[in-house]
């Protein structure tokens, strides 16, 4: 016989491991407990260690995720014990424990139970077990307990506690589990009134939808603004709710079968959008549905339902897709609490629950790219799931950047990224921005030894830093993409650094954004950029991209004729220009590139979303399949694209240059890649930053690269734009 003693870390607690293991070892003996480090096993058996671990790696709970396992082994005359048993727990009394796992979808059993009249959780719209649920988005603090949630309140029934204390069960240890009896209820307020609860609530918010109603609706994490998202009328009201004319909206389909009988789904998405995460997953459409939903995009946003309301939602009606968008003004927090709720204006109704939320998790937006996902927004079912790297040993705290924020702590050997908030330029969201670093602080009781912030000297997050913390450091924003894959992959290699996004503060005082660096050992060295243009009107040249578009061209013309012509309903605006030249500040962004050219093919002239002239530049480029390249320089390691901006200027009425452009700047990328790799001798490519959201820029490099025999690397795990800043900043803490 054989003792082992076994140690695995990872996300391992608070998703059924200790009783995966004991009915795993159930004929052998030993015990399993959580530590602050993990689960530790003390196995006697009669196993090979080799067999040991080949069980547990294969048999491993759906959402558990085994960073390191380690068995150490001997052998024994006889045991010690006589049976197998669940140990106390050393982590249940340790506050500020990072193994918290974040809010999960409806596992597959309890959707069965949901459904099945013979089950005493019959239509319960919070069914959960070990498997599923809620998690992050209602712990008050740490160790994970039920006084720690806001389930505390609502005491367990008989049954529910028989289960809640039996290893053998799906509902061992878990905190949120409650029923019909014992669980918080669901009430449909109209015109400020309870009208009716339970069961009966969610049915009459089903037939308010399917007839046209729009409703707000209180799931997981916040309220979303919910309808028929086959109804125009009701799509259309969402949109003036929302001050949204122009940007798609996500949708829950009812099953996996109407996306693929409307969407192309490859074995890579179907997974994703069944995984637990249940993200938002853009997919291509087949055909021209859901056309006020989708605003022209040949994507469809869609996600299955996640939580348990949303199938009985489509179980009480006929619908099939339902709009589902964050309740909120655009750019503006998310809805969370109730009393907001209750002052929301447009909506018919309003389905809430009284169990509360502690902190707002939007849903995470996913794409498949070249076989991997691609992150555009980290939030729900991701955040805040601890990445584990050895050897940290200061507890850091990094801000990220004021677009997409995420920020990040380390400690225990672990880093852990937080939720998704948006632009905090928008005082409310800053205000979310500083309750979110709160939190993070207590509830990983974390002693800040170190606070790292962007270099940007307007960033509100970067004065933030000064006016709060003593031991501030400042990194680069592209610096921090570049770190941020490096960390992700743990590549210790010497790599070459390829970012690409829209605006950061650069090193010389320009404002960077189509960058190329080399990292050597330690060392981080810009070898070559976008050629600098001149930059107008400030955050103006963003919002309306034809200012950007017209001061391009009037410095590569020297003269404004050329800009005239092409935007003539603006020449006040273009007059302007020479006259004030002489102030503009320079930038080498990739994004305004992509600005400049949609304005010029009068794609967009100004952008009613964030990014909107270039997200629409690539939709009208998924309609042309032409490989052709224009015209271009490089000079050393510098890219100049004036031919191009030229050339697409003289032929502005051919849209399927839209293409052409970015036939050309991928093209552009991998020839001065090439350049770079051929002085420096490295092979590693990373790529980060929010240009390759792009789906066309991010395939098509990602293509040429590997067939030339590169190892290309990229955000993966976590956000490709700035979500992923605070994990750069934490690499150089």
């Amino acid at each position: 016989m054989y003792a082992y003693l076994i140690r695995i870390k990872g996300i391992v607690q608070s998703v059924g491991f200790r009783p995966f293991i004991y009915r795993l070892f159930l004929n052998d003996f030993g015990w399993v407990r959580n530590t602050e480090e993990g689960v530790k096993i003390y196995l006697e058996s009669y196993k090979k260690a080799e067999d040991v671990k080949e069980l547990i790696v294969k048999n491993k709970p759906v959402n558990s995720v085994i960073d390191s396992i380690e068995i150490n082994g001997f052998k024994i005359k006889q045991n010690a014990y006589s049976g197998f048993f669940i140990k106390e727990s050393t982590v249940d009394k340790v506050k500020g424990n990072a193994n918290v796992p974040p809010d999960l979808g409806i596992c597959d059993k309890c959707a069965e139970e949901l459904f099945d009249t013979k089950n005493r959780r019959f239509l319960h719209p919070f069914i959960n077990c070990t498997n599923c649920g809620p998690r992050f988005s209602v712990i008050t603090e740490t160790p994970y307990d039920r006084k720690n949630t806001t389930m505390d309140g609502f005491v367990m029934c008989k049954q529910c506690k028989a289960e809640y204390t039996n290893p053998k069960t799906r509902r061992f240890h878990t905190e949120t589990i409650c029923c019909n009896d014992c669980g918080p209820k669901y009430q449909f307020i109209q015109n400020g009134q309870c009208r009716f609860k339970d069961t009966k609530a969610v049915k009459i918010a089903a037939e308010e939808l399917e007839k046209g109603k729009v409703g707000l609706i209180k799931g997981i994490g916040g309220y979303h603004i919910i309808a028929d998202a086959n109804n125009m009328v009701a799509v259309q009201r969402i949109k003036k709710i929302k001050s949204r004319e122009k940007k798609p909206f996500a949708v829950i389909s009812r099953n996996i079968d109407l996306l693929r009988k409307n969407c192309f789904v490859n074995s890579e998405e179907e997974k994703l959008l069944e995984s637990q995460v249940k993200p938002i997953v853009l997919l291509k459409s087949k055909n021209s549905i859901l056309k006020e939903t989708v605003n022209g995009s040949p994507y469809l946003g869609a996600m299955l339902p996640y939580a348990p309301l949303h199938l009985l939602l489509f179980y009480f009606s006929n619908l099939e897709f339902l709009v589902a968008t964050s309740a909120n003004l655009s750019d503006m927090p998310l809805v969370y609490k109730d009393e907001d709720a209750y002052n929301f204006k447009g909506v018919d109704f309003i389905l809430t629950n009284n169990r509360r939320i502690v902190r707002p998790l939007e849903d995470s937006v996913t794409q498949i790219v070249e076989k991997k996902s691609v992150i555009h927004r980290y939030a729900r079912g991701y955040a805040p799931a601890p990445f584990y790297l050895k050897g940290i040993k200061k507890n850091i705290l990094s801000l990220g950047a004021d677009l997409k924020n995420n920020i990040a702590v380390s400690k225990d050997n672990g880093i852990i990224l937080s939720q998704f908030s948006g632009n905090l330029e928008y005082l409310s969201n800053f205000e979310v921005f500083k309750m979110k670093v709160d939190d993070f602080i207590k509830f990983f009781d974390i002693n800040v030894d170190k606070v790292i912030c962007d270099k940007h000297i307007n960033y509100v997050s970067r004065n933030y830093a000064y006016e709060r913390f003593d031991n501030v450091v400042e990194v680069q924003h592209h610096k921090a993409h570049f770190a941020s894959v490096l960390l992700e992959h743990q590549c210790k290699d010497d790599a070459i650094g390829v970012i690409m996004d829209g605006t950061g503060y650069g090193d010389d005082g320009n404002v960077w954004g189509g960058e190329f660096f080399i990292r050597q050992k330690d060392d981080f060295e810009r070898l070559g950029h976008i050629k600098y243009m001149p930059l107008l009107f400030g955050d103006k040249s963003i919002k309306e991209p034809y200012r950007t578009a017209a001061t391009y061209l009037c410095s590569i013309f020297n003269d404004c004729k050329m800009a005239k012509d092409i935007f003539n309903k603006h020449i006040d605006t273009i007059n302007i220009i020479p006259k004030i030249m002489k102030n503009a500040i320079y930038t080498s962004s990739a994004g305004r590139l992509f600005d400049a050219v949609s304005a010029i093919l009068n794609i967009t002239i100004k952008n009613s979303f964030d990014a909107e002239s270039a997200v629409k530049l690539q939709w009208i480029a998924m309609n042309y399949n032409q490989n052709d390249v224009l015209p271009y320089d490089i000079n050393g390691y510098d890219i100049d694209f004036s031919k191009t901006l030229v050339y697409i200027a003289k032929n502005r009425s051919d849209l399927s240059l839209s293409r052409s452009f970015h036939n050309t700047f991928v093209e552009a990328l991998y020839v001065n890649i090439k350049k770079i790799s051929k002085i420096s001798g490295i092979k590693t490519i990373a790529l980060s930053g929010g240009v390759f959201q792009n789906e066309i820029i991010l395939r098509k490099l990602c293509n040429k690269l590997t067939e030339d025999g590169f190892n290309v690397i990229f955000n993966n795990r976590f956000p490709i734009n700035d979500g992923n800043i605070a994990l750069g900043q934490l690499f150089f803490g």
